[in-house]
């Protein structure tokens, strides 16, 4: 085969392969990219948006709530029966719904988890509210009007809740920059092609003026 042929047509496959390769390099980064975009939106969705506004809500309950009563158990000072009664009211409708909701949010969607174990703040949370159930249990006794303090509050003690609000913000601010970061790396690498895609095309049978 003459030489000014076969280099044409070298020339011709190399540049298909190139192209082929490059596009396929292009496909594949922009795939990991949606697939990495589509875990962190449902982290975000699923797990640390819930978690995190719900936290919040409860922080902000237990604060009116701290500020309205302001009586602290004692261990060796039994409450009045009317503290002990608000105590209970507020644990079995505001508080223990609401971590209930919490924990059960942990265990569906642990596998949409940042770290590759369950942080401490997280298994913290799982053990107060499961250390309280027996307790809140008991409240709905028939006869139940005890207002000694191992009577109201579990043995697990008092539930760090400081340290697993910081845990959520800063887990749920990393992945809204993560969120925002891929994002925009998507809306740079977007083909031009389909851009064209989208744009509307002459109905059938019209004819270009060209004016």
């Amino acid at each position: 085969m003459p030489l000014n042929v076969v280099v044409p047509l070298v020339v011709t496959v190399v540049v298909a392969a190139t192209g082929y390769v490059a596009t396929y390099l292009t496909n594949l980064r922009l795939t990991r990219r949606k697939d990495h975009l589509d875990r962190v939106n449902r982290q975000l969705s699923e797990l640390y948006g819930p978690l995190y506004a719900q936290s919040e809500a409860l922080n902000q309950a237990w604060k009116k709530f701290d500020a309205r009563y302001r009586t602290k158990w004692v261990l060796s000072v039994p409450a009045t029966a009317e503290w002990a009664a608000t105590w209970r009211l507020w644990m079995s409708t505001v508080f223990m719904p609401t971590n209930r909701r919490m924990v059960e949010t942990i265990v569906t969607h642990a596998d949409l988890l940042i770290e590759d174990t369950i942080h401490d703040s997280l298994k913290e949370l799982c053990a107060h509210v499961a250390c309280y159930e027996p307790i809140v249990a008991r409240w709905q006794e028939d006869g139940f009007d005890s207002v000694q303090y191992d009577d109201h509050v579990s043995i697990a003690g008092n539930f760090q809740h400081k340290e697993l609000s910081k845990y959520l913000q800063k887990s749920f601010e990393s992945l809204k920059v993560e969120q925002g970061r891929l994002l925009a790396l998507l809306q740079e690498s977007r083909p031009e092609a389909s851009l064209a895609a989208v744009q509307p095309t002459p109905p059938s049978g019209s004819i270009p003026t060209g004016r």
